[in-house]
Parts: C-alpha cells; structure tokens; sequence
C-alpha cells in the first residue's frame, strides 16, 4: 500500500514537535501494516480552515499534486481534522483522493468513506468554532484580570511569569522604557500642534523602526480613532484595557482574513501598572483628534481612480497615490517624509501616458506571440485532461458495470432473498448510471479550436479596449479590463528638476521574465 502521511498543527502557540509527532505516530502505524511510504507532507502553524490553495496550505496542495501524478493507494495522517476544519474544505480532499483511486485513513478513524467523512467534517467545523468561542471567553477574562489578550502593544514588552503550578501566565506586560519614550513624545508633540505627518517624518528621519518595522505613517498615529488603534487613542496608554473592539472575518472565496469593527459587548480591565500618558494630556489629544477629524469636503477620502493601487515609487517602493488636488506623488513622503522622490504629476498625465505605453505595448510583436502561445499551451493542456479524464471514467463505467452484472449473477443464484444484496445492486445501477452520465457530459466539453484569425482577434480587442476608455459612459465597465492588463506602474524622477519617467509593467511580462529564467 503506497502512502502518502500528511501533518499539520494550526497556531504557533502550538508546539512545533507536534508536526514530528504525528508523523512518528503514522510511520509507525505504516510499518505494523507492511505499508510503503512514499512521502510525507506537512503545514506548519497554518489553520485547518485556511483553504486548500498553494497559497493557503502548501503542504496539502503538494499532497494533493503528487496524488494527481498516480501511484499513490492512501493518505495516511492523524484524524480528519488535520486535513481540514471546514466541511467544504473536507469533501474537496475527500473527493480529490478518491478521485485519483486514493483513499483516506487515519489513525484515529481507520479508512474514512462518505459517512465518517460527513460526520466527521461536521464535528471537525463544529469544533473549531467551539474553539474560537472559548479562546475568546479566556481573552475576555485575561483583560478583566488586568493582563493584555493579544499582542504586544507599542510601548510595552512581554513579561514571562510562572505561576503556582509552574505554567507560563499569559498576557503579562510591562513598559519598555526605550519605546515608551516615544510614546510620550508622540502625545506632546500632537498636543503641542504638530500633526501626525510631521510627527512621522521627524520619527523617520531620525531612523527610529515604526511599531511594525518599516517606516512611520500618519496612519500609525491616528487610524481608526473610534476604535482606539492608533497611538493617539490607544486606551492602554492611560491604563485601561479594552477587548472586543474589532472582530476577525474570513473571506469564504479567498480564506484571507481581515478585521472589522467589533459587533459585541466591550470586555474592559483596569492596568493601572501600564499607564504612560496623564488624563489631563489623554483628554487634551482626544479632543484635538476630535476637532482635526472635520476637514474640507475636498480633503476627504477621494474615490478609486482609474488606475488607484497600481502605482509604485521606483525609489523606496511605497504607494504612487493621489497627493493634493489632481496630483499623484509618493505615499512615503506624504505619511512620514520617508522617501526622496518629491516628484508629481497630474492624474490626467498619468492615465494618459500609462494608457498610451500599454497600447503600443500590447500591440508589440513579443506580446501578440506570447498570447497565441499560451493559448495554444491551454488547447494542448485541455486535451491530455479530457483524454486523462475520458480514460478514468471509462474504468469508473467498467467497475460499475462488472459489479452490477456480479450481483445480477448472485440474485440468480438465489441470492434474492438477502437484502443487502438488492440494496447494493440498487447502488451499483445508480453508479453505473453516473457514470454513463459523466462520460457523456466529457464528451460534450467544447473543445478549443486554434484558427488563423486569433491574432487578428486579439488585436482588435486591444483596439476597443482603448475606444471604450475614451468613452466616459464605456470607461466605469471597461476599466477592470485594463486593471487587470497591469501589473505595477513604476514612477521614478527624470533626470533633471521636473517630471517623472513611467515604466509600465503589464502581466505578460511577469510571465515571460519567468519563462526566460526557467528556460
């Protein structure tokens, strides 16, 4: 039996041997069997609900790979929720090892079919919520208990402490008194007038690491206000502690995890050992915060542009964004004077000159033929799947039908009286008719057909691409389009005084830069 172990352990607060464990558990389940193993997979500090992508778990999709390459009869690993947390998550995998004439065993279950896995995956999903709950009820306690219940925040360092029975206590802080300076500093200045970007840039400029690495931001300073995240509105800083003001979600397409405003009830706690700022300064800084927040309608947060979030400095790397007025400039230098490129250049010059370069870029000889050959590599890669999968369904539709005729032949033989005879009959026909079925959808695939005319195709979508552009009532539908032609627009200083040079980095090229280096 050739085996494929897969491991996972899901938080770095979790042990690292536990990845080791497992594996020397299945090993040694392998060698009672008489079981070969072929290779063994593992994700480290990675949630059993993060996804099944390359992105998302590694070690699963390079299991999942060398499952697809064939000669592969199990997965052995330590029960279904190392495989997965989540019940779509669960079936995928499932269904992918069957697929490729795999099965799936654990130690704790032994060979996991359709009615364990069901069962399972539902308990597995069940049980990581429950879980979730829980660590959030112990974080609530920590912070009425006075003791942080997350990460460490700017100002302060973990403090390692054991307790009675000779455990680590967590959640214990006390000041730094490097960056707690800073701190203070930061409130002062603020205080005294001075605003967030000049607060950064003097921090930059004097090389002093942001809370995160990198550089300092205004964001840093007084992102989300009412929530209490920036610096400047921490409570921490006057010693209170405030669990549940932002919650995390998970997006069910992209697994990708991102935080929103608490939707629950505040859990407070006094830390009166944690205090750096004095009421008096605290109530002078909220009310600044407050009275700064009104701006000029103009100064408020402009809409997406047609090529927002594309631009890079060519410099430091940061932002090319919207700076003042119609004028894009560099991010560094507009949160925190980091970056030397003080070059701009107006919006309208942007979109045209990037709209230009692309154009001819896209009409570029290199380009036309890179498209036809992807495309002719995707003709090519359609056809070894459907001849894969014709070859696999034709087996399928053999097995079904050999077992029907077996169990046929039983009831003849007086077999008839059993019912689990015609129950497993009944299941056979209905999998034979599956199959049948299946065969025919592949059958039904529409192929892709290469012609003379793609080139010219090609060209011609270019060309409406730009006419729709042009057109104010086309450009809202046609920008994704274009968005999704460019890769990173780089903006670096012309030699001289004034202007920059743009550097139009489309997709195309990202893939024939890799084709060069793996050529």
């Amino acid at each position: 039996m050739r085996t494929l172990i897969y491991a996972r352990y899901s938080s770095q607060l979790q042990n690292p041997r536990s990845i080791a464990d497992q594996i020397a558990a299945c090993r040694s389940r392998a060698e009672a069997e008489g079981w070969t193993v072929v290779d063994t997979f593992s994700d480290r500090a990675i949630s059993g609900a993060a996804g099944i992508e390359d992105t998302q778990r590694p070690g699963l999709a390079a299991l999942l790979l060398r499952i697809e390459q064939g000669g592969i009869d199990q997965v052995l690993t330590e029960s279904t929720d190392r495989i997965a947390r989540h019940q779509g998550d669960a079936f995928a995998v499932r269904e992918l090892i069957e697929h490729h004439g795999a099965r799936l065993f654990t130690l704790m279950d032994g060979v996991v079919d359709d009615i364990t896995g069901t069962i399972k995956g539902l308990f597995d999903a069940r049980t990581r919520k429950d879980l979730a709950q829980r660590v959030r009820r112990g974080q609530r306690g920590s912070i009425v208990q006075g003791r942080a219940a997350a990460g460490i925040a700017y100002g302060y360092r973990k403090v390692s402490q054991l307790d009675g029975k000779g455990e680590l206590i967590r959640g214990l802080r006390e000041i730094d008194p490097e960056t707690s300076a800073i701190v203070k500093r930061i409130f002062n200045e603020y205080a005294a007038g001075r605003s967030p970007r000049q607060i950064a840039g003097t921090l930059n400029a004097e090389g002093i690491t942001a809370p995160r690495g990198g550089i300092w931001r205004a964001s840093t300073l007084i992102s989300h206000r009412h929530q209490g995240f920036g610096i400047l509105s921490n409570p921490i800083y006057i010693g209170q502690l405030v669990y549940g003001r932002s919650r995390s979600v998970t997006d069910p397409r992209s697994r990708k995890r991102t935080t929103r405003p608490g939707a629950g009830e505040l859990a407070h706690g006094d830390a009166p050992h944690l205090r750096l700022i004095e009421d008096e300064l605290w109530q002078v800084v909220q009310e600044q915060l407050e009275a700064r927040s009104t701006g000029r309608p103009e100064r408020q947060r402009r809409p997406k542009h047609l090529l927002s979030g594309l631009g890079k400095c060519g410099v430091c790397g940061g932002s090319w964004v919207i700076t003042r007025g119609n004028y894009f400039g560099c991010s560094s230098v507009i949160d925190g004077n980091a970056c030397s490129n003080r070059r701009l250049i107006s919006k309208d010059e942007f979109e045209r000159r990037v709209l230009a370069d692309l154009r001819e870029q896209m009409l570029a000889p290199d380009v036309v033929a890179a498209y036809l050959d992807e495309y002719q590599k995707e003709h090519r890669r359609r056809a070894r799947q459907a001849i894969v999968e014709r070859g696999q369904l034709e087996r399928r539709q053999a097995d079904a039908s050999r077992k029907v005729a077996r169990l046929v032949a039983a009831i003849a033989d007086g077999g008839g009286e059993f019912s689990e005879i015609r129950s497993a009959l009944a299941d056979a026909k209905a999998e034979l008719a599956a199959a049948d079925r299946a065969l025919l959808a592949s059958e039904a695939l529409p192929q892709i057909a290469l012609h003379p005319g793609l080139a010219r195709q090609y060209r011609e979508a270019i060309e409406e691409l730009g006419r729709e552009l042009a057109d104010e009532k086309c450009r809202a539908e046609a920008a994704p389009r274009l968005r999704k032609l460019i890769a990173r627009i780089i903006a670096t200083p012309r030699e001289g005084k004034r202007g920059v040079d743009l550097e139009v980095v489309r997709h195309i090229d990202e893939v024939l830069s890799l084709s060069r280096r793996t050529a």
